[in-house]
C-alpha cells in the first residue's frame, strides 16, 4: 500500500519539476529533496533514515542521494515549501495549486501535543485534547478535495477565530462555513460574509439571551437557522449535520499507516512541524485520490 501512495506522490512531484527552476548552485534539484523527505515520511522515519540507500526499493531508489546535512540545509529554504505546496495543488487535480472549493466548507482545529517535558523552544501551553497541553496546531478548511482548501499550523495558544479568519481570505468562491461553538463571535460573522461566507456555528450557551454588547445580524442569522423555535424549517439543522465531515477529515488523516499521529521525536521546533505535516498532508491526499478511483471503477464495473 505505501508503494501504491507512493507512486501517486511521485507522479505529482514529476510534474511539478517539470516547471520548477532549479538554482545554478545547486547539486541536487529541489525536486529531489522533497523525494528524500517524503520517502522519510511515508515510512514514519528520520530524514537520515531516507538519506541511506538500503532504505529505498531499487525501482524507488533515485540514482543519487544526498546527505543528510544538505537536507538539513534544504528543507529550510524557501523552495522547499514552495514545491511542496504546488505538490499539493497537484494531488487537487489543479496545475497551479487553486483547486475551487466546494460551497460548504468546514473549519476546525486540531491539537498536535508534545510530551510535558519537552524542552521545544516554539511550542506553547495551552487547551489540548481534554487537558492542558504543549504543543502545536493544526487550523485547516476542508470542502471536500483531497487537500484541505487552507490550513495553517501555529503554536498552541494561537486564537482558532483568528487562523479561521486568516484563512478564510486565501478560500476561493463563497457559500457557508461550519464550526463548532468555539468559533461564535459576532466580528467573526461579519468577517465572513464580508468574504462571502455565512458562518453558521452553535452558542455556547444556547437558548439564552443575546446580552448588551454588539450583535451581528449574521451571527443571529446562524442563531435562526440552528435554535428552536425560530428556525422555521430544517435547512439550518440538516447543513450543520455535514460539520461531522470535519472530524471524519482529521480522524482518517491519523487512521491509517504513515498518517499524522503523534509528533515524532525529531519533530521539534515550529519549521519541522510544518514540513512534517505537510508531508502527511500530500500523503493522506494521495491515500484519498486512490481510494476515490478505486470505488469509481467499482462503479463502473
Amino acid at each position: 500500500m505505501e508503494l501504491e501512495r507512493w507512486a501517486e506522490l511521485s507522479a505529482a512531484v514529476s510534474a511539478v519539476a517539470a516547471g520548477f527552476e532549479r538554482h545554478k548552485r545547486d547539486r541536487h534539484c529541489t525536486a529531489l529533496i522533497v523525494r528524500v523527505y517524503l520517502w522519510a515520511a511515508l515510512f514514519d522515519r528520520p530524514i537520515s533514515w531516507a538519506c541511506r540507500a538500503k532504505n529505498w526499493k531499487p525501482s524507488t531508489r533515485p540514482a543519487e542521494l544526498p546527505d543528510q546535512s544538505t537536507m538539513s540545509r534544504r528543507t529550510r529554504r524557501e523552495d522547499f515549501m514552495t514545491f511542496l505546496e504546488r505538490v499539493g495543488g497537484r494531488l487537487n487535480g489543479t496545475p497551479n495549486g487553486k483547486a475551487a472549493a466546494g460551497l460548504v466548507k468546514v473549519v476546525d482545529g486540531k491539537p498536535l501535543e508534545l510530551p510535558n517535558h519537552s524542552t521545544d523552544r516554539d511550542a506553547t501551553w495551552s487547551r489540548g485534547v481534554g487537558r492542558t497541553s504543549k504543543g502545536y496546531k493544526l487550523h485547516a478548511v476542508f470542502s471536500g478535495n483531497a487537500m484541505p482548501d487552507a490550513f495553517a499550523i501555529t503554536t498552541l495558544n494561537v486564537c482558532e477565530k483568528r487562523m479561521a479568519a486568516r484563512m478564510l481570505a486565501r478560500v476561493t468562491g463563497v457559500g457557508y462555513l461550519l464550526g463548532d461553538a468555539h468559533y461564535d463571535a459576532s466580528w467573526l460573522f461579519d468577517y465572513c460574509h464580508h468574504h462571502g461566507h455565512q458562518l453558521v456555528c452553535p452558542r455556547a450557551k444556547p437558548a439564552t439571551g443575546f446580552g448588551h454588547g454588539y450583535l451581528s445580524p449574521h451571527r443571529y442569522r446562524a442563531v435562526e437557522m440552528l435554535e428552536s423555535p425560530a428556525r422555521v424549517n430544517d435547512f439550518g439543522a440538516t447543513l450543520y449535520a455535514m460539520r461531522t465531515a470535519a472530524e471524519r477529515d482529521f480522524s482518517q488523516l491519523v487512521c491509517f499507516g504513515g498518517g499524522l499521529t503523534t509528533l515524532p521525536p525529531w519533530i521539534r521546533r515550529i519549521w519541522r512541524v510544518r514540513h512534517w505535516v505537510m508531508s502527511k498532508l500530500l500523503i493522506n491526499a494521495a491515500r484519498i485520490r486512490i481510494n476515490r478511483r478505486t470505488a469509481l471503477t467499482e462503479v463502473a464495473a
